[in-house]
């Protein structure tokens, strides 16, 4: 399990449009990580529109569910107020946006995927970095020599480049959720996508399927190059001419560079302001093009040796989600870019993800079919004789003594940020899901109740809790929230802190917050979930000139989506050791 506690009390979900924005309090995010596929069948990607829309749910269940999930953040007083709110809303108001919202699922794709992208992504101001940039961590390397980490950096990129091409020709496998296939448009928006910073709300770059991307970019010592990675004929270009250019690079940028990279650290508005500075330079606005428009970044790192860490997974987990800020490798990243493939010196390796235009699962997958593409890859490959081929371009920067200022200050912001920053990456080795799974009890909400309890036992009060589940059945489907705290959950905390309770007291608890759990997360993956239809239905009160309904001021609503505790999953192939 990684664990990410910011210390500055931001919650990395349920972000919404600027004026919505609320301050979020107390945020702990977890990645755990399992070793298993989800189940996958073959089927040509160009079926996937034939997938249903996300539905619009029923108002009266949507309120019905929201006033039982806030029970137990509320006081007896709290929760009459809130039920009045609420019964006012669904009489009135309410009425109204739902109409409006059905109208536009009917009119639409998706009534929920552009004003997500915008809500949760996009609008969102707080730094790209922690808050919001998951990371993958890859098994450790052992490098003996700087040929072997160049090596491995180029049979890497090599592997990228072919899941790519996969994905192009359709011939990576569906994913499914039982029988029922899922939406993979996000796979093909892993690759030369970039966030772009703009003032109150960024935009993003997606590359144009008619134009292919030819590049990469790949970062060293703060430097940026530009690499070519096709022959002429549209072959991925072999891995013994990708070492060639990777030994370019490194031989071009003995010496760091400016800490360029770093301002993408930055708050979103800051970062926009210095951006349009910039770009006005012409070669300035070339070089950060080549970067948003390049397949991915390959990040060659340096040595973190003022970093400090329990075990070396969590230390790998700090160089991939932040750099380890100046004084580590924080200037040898672009985190808009989607995809940042993180290679070390000192064995790191890893994946960092720009969250706006994919979930982690795709980001996983290639993670996956590099580990399995590199164990099979034969070793003659990346060791043939290679032709000529053209350098590497330097990607030059001019620095505008108010550019070297802007990045003085990402750099002090982005220390704090890292400062304030607990990690702790951890393997439980008592038992797994098999024996979970022997007492049918399902492992993920099994594991969700831990949290519920553990927050209960240090706090002695319940968390609002936010777990993602993916709502791919549909067409551009994202997320939805489990509203992991119930009733349920609370009575088991409660049962399981009382020295009166009995072991089968104990036992029942268990159950019954195991089965409300997975109930929610079985409703929230069919696309009837609570936050995202109220959040739709305040967006379209925004777009319509209407007024927000006091119920979105309420202490019910404000508590229970100021979210304590955030946790997903991502299935991995491989064991992560700490």
């Amino acid at each position: 399990m990684l664990r990410i506690v910011n210390a500055a009390g931001q919650s990395m979900f349920h972000h919404i449009l600027s004026e919505m924005v609320n301050n979020q309090k107390n945020g702990v995010s977890l990645l755990r990580v399992s070793a298993c596929y989800p189940q996958l069948v073959l089927r040509p990607m160009s079926t996937q529109h034939d997938l249903p829309r996300h539905p619009v749910p029923p108002l009266k269940d949507t309120l019905a569910k929201f006033v039982r999930s806030v029970k137990p953040l509320l006081s007896s007083s709290e929760l009459s107020t809130t039920e009045h709110l609420v019964k006012d809303f669904g009489e009135g108001d309410g009425q109204k946006l739902q109409k409006i919202l059905e109208n536009r699922a009917r009119s639409m794709d998706s009534w929920l995927a552009d004003w997500w992208l915008t809500a949760a992504y996009l609008a969102y101001r707080l730094p790209v970095v922690v808050h919001s940039n998951p990371a993958l961590v890859f098994p450790r390397r052992h490098f003996q020599t700087e040929e072997e980490f160049l090596k491995y950096a180029a049979d890497l990129t090599f592997a990228a480049l072919n899941y790519k091409s996969d994905i192009d020709n359709d011939k990576i496998p569906i994913d499914k959720m039982g029988k029922e296939p899922m939406d993979m448009t996000q796979y093909k928006r892993i690759y030369g996508t970039c966030r772009i910073p703009a003032p109150k709300c960024d935009k993003m770059h997606f590359s144009d399927p008619s134009r292919p991307v030819q590049h990469i970019v790949v970062a060293h010592n703060n430097l940026f190059f530009k690499i070519c990675v096709y022959e002429s004929s549209g072959e991925i270009i072999s891995p013994g001419k990708l070492l060639m250019q990777l030994k370019a690079v490194v031989n071009a940028s003995q010496k760091p560079g400016e800490a360029v990279g770093i301002l993408t650290s930055e708050h979103r508005d800051t970062w926009a302001r210095v951006y349009s500075d910039l770009v006005k330079d012409e070669v300035n606005r070339r070089s950060v093009e080549a970067i948003q428009t390049s397949l991915f970044l390959l990040c060659l790192d340096g040595p973190a040796s003022h970093l400090s860490a329990p075990n070396v997974a969590t230390l790998a987990a700090l160089k991939i989600v932040h750099g380890g800020g100046s004084k580590g490798s924080s200037g040898n990243r672009w985190f808009d870019k989607t995809i940042e493939i993180v290679v070390g010196r000192e064995g790191e390796v890893g994946i960092t993800v720009e969250h706006s235009p994919a979930e982690a699962v795709p980001v996983a997958m290639l993670m996956n079919y590099c580990l399995d593409f590199l164990e099979k890859m034969p070793k003659s490959k990346s060791g043939e004789n290679t032709a000529a081929f053209p350098e590497p371009e330097k990607l030059q920067f001019n620095i505008s003594s108010d550019i070297k200022n802007a990045i003085e200050v990402a750099e002090h912001n982005l220390d704090n940020l890292v400062e304030d920053t607990d990690f702790l990456s951890c393997t439980y080795s008592g038992y797994g899901k098999n024996l979970i799974k022997e007492f049918k009890v399902s492992p993920d909400s099994y594991i969700q109740m831990a949290l519920q309890l553990a927050y209960y036992r240090l706090h002695n009060e319940p968390a609002a809790h936010y777990e993602s589940a993916g709502t791919r059945l549909f067409y551009l489907g994202r997320t939805e929230t489990i509203r992991s705290c119930s009733i349920e959950s609370v009575h088991f905390a409660k049962t399981m802190l009382d020295s009166k309770s009995s072991n089968e007291d104990k036992k029942q608890a268990l159950l019954a917050a195991v089965k409300s759990h997975k109930d929610y997360a079985t409703q929230a993956a069919l696309g009837l979930g609570v936050d995202r239809h109220l959040l739709g239905l305040k967006l379209a009160a925004i777009e319509n000139g209407m007024q927000i309904h006091p119920l979105y001021r309420d202490p019910s609503y404000v508590r229970s989506t100021h979210f304590k505790i955030t946790s997903s999953q991502v299935k991995l192939l491989y064991f992560i050791e700490t």
